[in-house]
């Protein structure tokens, strides 16, 4: 039997307004549905089951009284599991951290539970969400969705999948070199990384790699993962980046959008490829001044600068327990810290200069556009069992191939939204990304809107569990 489609968010914020449906009872069909899949699927590796009736019974209570706190109240979340929330575990995916319990939540952890969102629990991430597929060493791997023989991606792949087969309508996840926007491009859902402290934030692990990392937000829909950016972000003293991001409102003419849909030698899948040529012409047709542009970052520079900040990074955290990780950490992960450990300050700092003049050299490059539209990945998703695609275009796969068009925004801070298109000739979902100037994230909303209208993004009915 075909299970029932679930409700979309912000459906359900409608349907708690006019009290035809009540919070716990939107619970009981999301902890259903995590019973009959999770165990296929891998997507939740914590379902706080009792607290999450807890909070939905308050909801009820505000409901009852007309006293509801929002659109999100009564409606259940997910969140990833390197994300602090009290009272739940945080793994980070890694076998150092299996008893660690955070003793507050992080800022947009708090917002949700201000807004009344009923959180249901914590979505597998692969150790220190440091890979581009989700197969944790205490957890296990995630699966996607559409195809359960195929990788959902990482490191949010716990959410992705979460959010894809219906288990729960949103999201929050974490996007350090894409770890947000190519998930989402693999299982067909709309994913965005905010410009950095658009999303303020204060409690959680040691970052990998600098500012890099911003929290992610997804949704089956534009609206719905707009209804959840809207609850979680915003600035806060404890944050000061938070307090020093922009909002640049779109200009008063049409909106100028670069477009390239690859880079130099590189592999890239040619219906990706045509996924973004045809997201370009959507835009021009809609009015937007359009043009190809070259890409606008030395992706070399950007692997090079990556790969020193993130194995320093590696390094800190593997440190925190110096007497376990060489036992207990993942291969990868344990091969990153030792590379970590080998650095010198002076490669550190020559890193630090190279991220500035990727930051200005981007911002040199970008000239008049507005906007970039690009891949989310190079390829769709690949195989569960392999590390990486095997191929990717017409060239041989390779550990950082599918994250050319992903990284180069978490250096330079700015907003992309990954938009889901329609599918592969063989089925498998696929993404185009908009990039904005760091603050122009509206600017970028606006633009997923018009492609999330047109026919390009016409889906398959999601594979619900």
């Amino acid at each position: 039997m075909t299970p029932t489609p679930p409700l979309s968010a912000t459906a359900m914020a409608a349907r708690l307004a006019d009290g035809s449906v009540t919070p716990p009872e939107l619970l009981e069909d999301s902890l259903a549905r995590i019973g009959r899949s999770n165990a296929e699927l891998g997507a939740f590796v914590h379902v706080d089951a009792e607290g999450a009736a807890e909070a939905a019974r308050a909801a009820a209570g505000r409901q009852a009284a007309g006293m509801r706190l929002g659109p999100l109240d009564g409606v259940p979340v997910a969140v990833k599991d390197n994300l602090w929330v009290a009272g739940m575990p945080a793994h980070w995916g890694s076998r150092m951290w299996a008893d660690f319990t955070p003793p507050v939540d992080d800022i947009p952890v708090e917002r949700l539970r201000r807004a009344g969102a009923v959180i249901i629990g914590k979505t597998n991430t692969p150790e220190f969400a440091l890979s581009g597929r989700t197969d944790s060493p205490l957890h296990g791997p995630a699966r996607n969705p559409w195809d359960i023989r195929l990788t959902p991606g990482g490191s949010s792949g716990g959410s992705v999948a979460a959010v894809a087969a219906g288990l729960v309508p949103l999201a929050l996840a974490t996007d350090a070199g894409g770890s947000t926007r190519l998930p989402a491009s693999y299982t067909g859902l709309f994913g965005m990384r905010p410009s950095n402290g658009r999303i303020a934030r204060r409690h959680g692990f040691p970052p990998m790699a600098l500012d890099f990392q911003a929290v992610g937000v997804l949704g089956r829909s534009l609206e719905d993962m707009e209804l959840l950016l809207s609850c979680v972000a915003g600035p806060d003293a404890r944050d000061p980046s938070s307090e020093r991001v922009p909002d640049l409102a779109g200009p008063d003419r049409p909106l100028r959008v670069g477009w390239c849909a690859s880079i130099g030698e590189e592999g890239v899948d040619a219906e990706v490829a045509a996924a973004v040529a045809e997201c370009a012409s959507v835009l021009e047709s809609a009015g937007c001044e359009v043009a190809r542009r070259e890409a606008p970052f030395d992706l070399a520079l950007v692997r090079k600068v990556w790969g020193v900040i993130s194995a320093a990074g590696a390094a800190r955290a593997a440190e925190l327990h110096p007497d376990r990780w060489r036992a207990e950490a993942s291969g990868a992960i344990a091969a990153a810290a030792s590379r970590g450990l080998g650095l010198s300050a002076v490669d550190y700092v020559r890193a630090l200069d190279g991220l500035a003049e990727i930051r200005a050299g981007v911002a040199e490059a970008w000239g008049r556009m507005d906007l970039l539209l690009c891949p989310s990945a190079a390829s769709p998703a690949w195989p569960l069992e392999d590390e990486f695609p095997r191929q990717v275009g017409d060239r041989p796969g390779h550990g950082v191939a599918q994250n050319i068009f992903a990284t180069w925004v978490n250096a330079v801070g700015y907003p992309g939204l990954n938009v889901p298109v329609r599918p592969h000739a063989d089925g498998r979902p696929r993404g185009v990304q908009v990039v904005g100037r760091f603050g122009a994230d509206s600017m970028v909303l606006a633009a997923g809107r018009v492609l999330a209208d047109d026919p390009v993004c016409s889906r398959p009915a999601f594979p619900w569990r």
